[in-house]
């Protein structure tokens, strides 16, 4: 027989397209706004992503997150709540750059980033840390009744977070890649260690 306990569920959603997706630029935490398609995106999903009837709607700081986020809470009453832990990973000097600019202008830096991972010598936000405050973030947000918490955030940033809540370690495993513009994943409350399962990865409209 199935159980009917209450069970809390986290859907991390990432931000619809912006100029620099399109164009392979570097992100992070330069706050470039959705293009056409990103609010094309964000609209079709925001129905889908409210079916699920969160009970909040965690949203990182930056615009395109923000933006995303509000074709979600247009479709159910529920509160939208700003959490800058959840903004995207600082990339340093990379950011707003394209792949062949950082090749050109700083080679061993990129392919320190590229082989590692990590790369502070360029000032790039290790992915423990990301992980670690956007992990709090979540922890902190569904602590109360169990429920679907929803979490508007960034595709480095959910990959971080997501490993993090794994109890696995970026260093050793490095078995999720980024969900694509305006699709989802879900983890789900579980009784045993790491005391959440991904039920669902990468999800589109």
């Amino acid at each position: 027989m199935s159980s009917s306990k209450p069970v809390s569920r986290i859907v991390f959603v990432r931000h619809g397209q912006t100029d620099f997706n399109a164009g392979g630029r570097v992100q992070g935490q330069i706050d470039i706004p959705l293009n056409e398609e990103g609010r094309a995106q964000a609209r079709a999903m925001g129905p889908v992503v409210a079916a699920l009837e969160p009970t909040l709607v965690v949203v990182s700081d930056l615009s395109r997150a923000v933006d995303t986020a509000a074709e979600i809470v247009r479709h159910v009453d529920v509160p939208l709540v700003l959490d800058e832990r959840i903004r995207e990973r600082d990339f340093g000097v990379f950011e707003g750059m394209s792949r062949d600019e950082m090749v050109a202008q700083h080679p061993n830096w990129f392919d320190e980033w590229r082989t590692t991972g990590d790369c502070t010598s360029a000032g790039v936000e290790t992915r423990v840390a990301v992980g670690e405050r956007f992990a709090e973030a979540v922890l902190e947000h569904v602590a109360g009744e169990p429920g679907t918490y929803v979490f508007v955030s960034h595709g480095s940033a959910i990959t971080q977070a997501m490993t993090q809540l794994l109890g696995l370690s970026p260093d050793s495993w490095a078995g999720l890649r980024g969900p694509d513009n305006c699709h989802w994943s879900i983890l789900e409350r579980a009784s045993r260690f790491p005391n959440w399962r991904v039920v669902a990865h990468n999800v589109g409209a």
